[in-house]
């Protein structure tokens, strides 16, 4: 009897592992699907997902989800921008915002991850913009002009368009609003009838 106590106390003294992410907080979490994967499914508005991974999960708190209370989309628009800054900041070679170097004037067979990450946001604002259907990207035709333009740099496809680029320029429009929104004082809305 005192041995099936003292197991259960080390099991439960001794878990280890990483802790949980503090987006279980804000998200419900479900059934196991994977190794450390979780369905989900959002506590303020009800939207699920079969595999529940944590940048997905951030990102739609911080950008889509309306119901969520304002101090938790700040948070989660945050870890969003610390999560772009850090893979910023993990370059070898570091250039100010702006400053030119040879990629920027030759046709070279590959292209420095700023000068990608800059033609990359680019790529989303035009297709946003425009109104351009993100399966454009794949096309033949597109794929040659851009070739074109520069031979190092490789479109990205649609997925990584739409579920990468795409929720980090919102992320980072949206942390500009709020930052801007936050040094304002008195401000009224309209209401149209």
């Amino acid at each position: 009897m005192t041995d099936h106590i003292e197991d259960s106390f080390i099991k439960k003294k001794n878990r280890g592992g990483r802790p949980p992410n503090s987006i279980w907080k804000d998200i419900n979490k479900g059934e196991a699907v994977g190794s450390g994967k979780f369905a989900a499914s959002c506590k303020y508005c009800k939207n699920t997902w079969s595999r529940g991974e944590v940048s997905k999960l951030e990102e739609h708190l911080s950008n889509h989800c309306s119901d969520a209370p304002a101090a938790v989309v700040r948070r989660y628009m945050t870890k969003v921008m610390e999560r772009q800054d850090k893979s910023k900041s993990s370059k070898k070679r570091k250039y100010s915002e702006g400053q030119s170097n040879m990629d920027d004037y030759h046709d070279s067979t590959e292209l420095n991850e700023q000068r990608c990450t800059r033609i990359n946001r680019a790529l989303v604002k035009f297709f946003i913009a425009c109104r351009i259907a993100f399966r454009v990207v794949e096309h033949l035709f597109f794929i040659n002009f851009i070739k074109k333009l520069n031979a190092g740099y490789n479109t990205p496809t649609r997925e990584v368009l739409v579920n990468q680029l795409l929720e980090r320029e919102l992320a980072q429009v949206n942390f500009k609003v709020n930052s801007e929104l936050e040094k304002k004082m008195n401000l009224t809305l309209g209401l149209l009838n």
